[in-house]
């Protein structure tokens, strides 16, 4: 069985890191910037709920994820809940921030599906889920690069 990963190319973004873990982890406000996760609602607490609606079709689908990482202001992380049993299905998503200076950093995301559909799920959904992690990734330069601003 092997892990199916999509990852954007780094993104630059000119505003320090810890503004850019503020829009990030501000999930009220994702409905304002973001293109990909249209609504998050969570606690933010480990081991807590992440639900996301994510435009797919014409239709709103709704995702609920579980909360595994919060490191500030580096690194959120979140796993889609045992579907069955996580050999048949899992689905893991990581938002990194890394620091190059007090004004600017990088951010990376990734996508990995594993267990044994995963492949499966993979060829239906690569292009999908690369073209909006990317569009997610502008829209948060965007919004951080704008709001720092101010």
């Amino acid at each position: 069985m092997a892990d199916h990963t999509t990852t954007i190319e780094p993104v630059t973004i000119n505003a320090p890191a810890t503004r850019v873990w503020e829009v990030l982890t501000d999930l009220e406000k994702y409905p304002d910037w973001n293109p990909f996760t249209v609504k998050a609602e969570s606690t933010l607490q480990i081991g807590d709920p992440v639900v996301l609606t994510i435009p797919r079709n014409g239709k709103m689908e709704t995702q609920t994820m579980v909360l595994e990482i919060l490191d500030a202001p580096k690194l959120i992380a979140w796993r889609m809940p045992k579907m069955i049993h996580k050999k048949v299905f899992s689905a893991y998503r990581v938002q990194t921030i890394k620091e190059i200076d007090a004004n600017s950093c990088i951010y990376e995301t990734s996508d990995t599906f594993s267990g044994w559909i995963a492949g499966r799920i993979y060829k239906m959904t690569a292009g999908y889920v690369m073209d909006n992690l990317t569009a997610t990734g502008e829209a948060l330069k965007n919004e951080a690069e704008k709001t720092a601003a101010l």
